[in-house]
């Protein structure tokens, strides 16, 4: 009775396990199936008005091409500044007035020390005088301290004389400096930073009059410190350049000299031509999160994943209309905003474009999918695009093509986007099996890794089989 039990939990266990199988293959393949008879499509004329040139695409920043980072001189203090934050200047511009005071102070106190430096070597050459005539008057056994005391005042004498010297010239300095109360801007240029704590002519922090907001150093990137040591910075005004970083794996895509389009992120319509510059790698920084490079890529805070970026510049043909500071995209020119007549596609829409039959699939007056044979005329090489002489109108709503699609299936409007989305898809069976095909794919479905079996576990097996412990016979075995 108790073997007829444990059957029939068996059986029902069993029942249950191929209706859960059942459920699973009509909900992940018939209804996928079923799903598949819709596909997307696109008019032409919305195909057209994508930026193609998003693939090549890296984050920008317009910066000056020049930063000049004035300093106070070492024991001088600022009297007056001439100019705030946010003003333009010229060359030759007076920013800020020394005080004159504090200058001829200086010039006293070191006048009066070169006066005291000059009497205490006439001290020594008075005691090298007395000892050296003590000296030839002392016994044999006095010669020697004698010799050593006077070596001894000798190299004092020396140090003096050095010392003399080096007053003297910072007397030169300072008297100069009495002449030259006056600073001023050596470039064209906009204030960006003017740090009041130093007027004092001390190292002590202050509060930082900066025009960018977040900034202390709109320069390259390496002059961080020196910028912390400014006084006033002036950023140039006239010629800017665009900031870009890259990312180390990309980093080759840089190549000096290529042509580029700056987009304004606002306007995508506002553009502006360059050059690419070189990749500055003496200037790296770690980039775990928000600094990488290319337009568009993920990044994550995993140390084995993270990577260095790279800053490159690109040389403007013109900055009218750019501002300072201003974001903006980077992107290579590949012929992307050039004025092309007629309708222009992207090769992977057409289907045996190397053959005398080319088409596309298209949606008809039904919005049902259909072949429509078009004449290619024109190739593009850079941007890998087909000039349609013949067989479309940008009307026409165009659907990408895959092995899937069948004509008569219904078409649905959708983005571009959408439509090109079946670029990257690829079927639930091909994702579901491993390199030996196996089909894990209810494994992954809930994002888990295939389990494989340890031999510990096998070995588990085996004893459970050989000792016959929890086996069930099957109806009809021999018992004992």
């Amino acid at each position: 009775m108790k073997k007829r039990i444990l059957i029939a939990f068996g059986i029902l266990i069993l029942a249950a396990g191929i209706g859960a199988g059942g459920w699973y293959y009509y909900t992940h393949h018939a209804g996928s199936k079923s799903g598949s008879d819709t596909v997307y499509v696109t008019k032409i004329s919305k195909l057209s008005e994508m930026d193609s040139g998003v693939e090549n695409r890296y984050a920008g920043v317009v910066e000056p091409q020049e930063t000049v980072q004035v300093k106070i001189e070492s024991g001088r203090k600022v009297k007056e500044v001439q100019v705030k934050t946010g003003e333009e200047v010229k060359k030759g511009q007076l920013l800020f007035q020394y005080d004159l005071g504090s200058i001829q102070q200086s010039l006293q106190e070191a006048q009066l020390a070169l006066d005291r430096l000059k009497n205490e070597a006439l001290s020594i050459s008075d005691q090298i005088t007395t000892l050296e005539a003590e000296k030839k008057k002392a016994t044999a056994d006095n010669q020697l301290s004698y010799t050593i005391e006077i070596e001894t005042q000798k190299m004092n004498l020396k140090k003096n004389e050095y010392d003399q010297k080096s007053k003297q010239a910072e007397i030169e300095k300072l008297s100069q400096a009495t002449q030259n109360t006056e600073v001023r801007s050596e470039i064209d240029g906009v204030i960006q930073k003017i740090d009041t704590s130093k007027m004092g002519g001390d190292d002590s922090d202050g509060v930082d009059d900066t025009l960018t907001e977040g900034s202390s150093d709109s320069g390259d990137s390496g002059s961080g410190d020196s910028s912390s040591n400014a006084f006033i910075t002036i950023l140039s005004t006239g010629a800017y350049r665009v900031k870009g970083t890259v990312n180390e794996v990309n980093r080759d895509s840089i190549i000096e000299g290529t042509p580029v389009i700056i987009r304004s992120r606002v306007d995508s319509s506002k553009t502006w031509k360059g050059t690419m510059g070189s990749v500055d790698m003496d200037n790296s920084a770690s980039n775990n999160s928000s600094d990488m490079a290319m337009f568009g890529m993920s990044s994550t805070s995993d140390d084995q994943t993270s990577s260095s970026t790279y800053p490159f510049y690109v040389n403007l043909d013109s900055s009218d209309g750019l501002m300072l500071g201003q974001h903006v995209y980077i992107e290579l020119d590949e012929g992307q905003d050039d004025n092309k007549v007629g309708i222009w596609l992207n090769d992977y829409f057409i289907v045996d474009a190397d053959t005398d039959s080319p088409y596309v699939w298209i949606a008809d007056a039904g919005n049902k999918l259909v072949k429509r044979d078009v004449v290619l005329g024109q190739y593009d090489e850079n941007l890998a695009e087909y000039e349609i002489a013949d067989g479309l109108t940008e009307k026409d709503k165009i659907a990408f093509p895959t092995d899937e699609l069948k004509e008569g299936m219904s078409a649905v409007e959708g983005t571009a986007d959408q439509t090109t989305s079946a670029m990257w898809d690829t079927s639930d069976e091909e994702d579901s099996l491993d390199e030996s095909g196996e089909d894990y794919s209810d494994l992954e479905s809930d994002g888990a890794e295939p389990e494989m079996i340890e031999d510990s576990d096998m070995t588990d097996v085996t004893d459970d089989i050989s000792s016959g412990d929890d086996l069930v016979p099957m109806e009809g075995a021999p018992t004992e």
